[in-house]
């Protein structure tokens, strides 16, 4: 099925904080910070854990 878009027939407008009170910028992305040896060290322990440790179905085993 095509997905389809509908607007509301009212409009409904707030009053809000300006932006000199409220600031709505969002924190930097976690993944910006990591270094490249520990985004490795992450992944190397990621994979550790579900080759070892996380539960698998057998019908998903290879």
């Amino acid at each position: 099925p095509a997905k389809r878009l509908a607007f509301a027939p009212n409009l409904s407008v707030y009053d809000t904080f300006s932006a000199s009170i409220y600031d709505r910028r969002s924190e930097p992305n976690t993944s910006d910070r990591l270094t490249p040896a520990l985004k490795q060290r992450i992944k190397e322990e990621l994979n550790s854990y579900k080759m070892d440790e996380m539960e698998v179905h057998a019908s998903s085993r290879i």
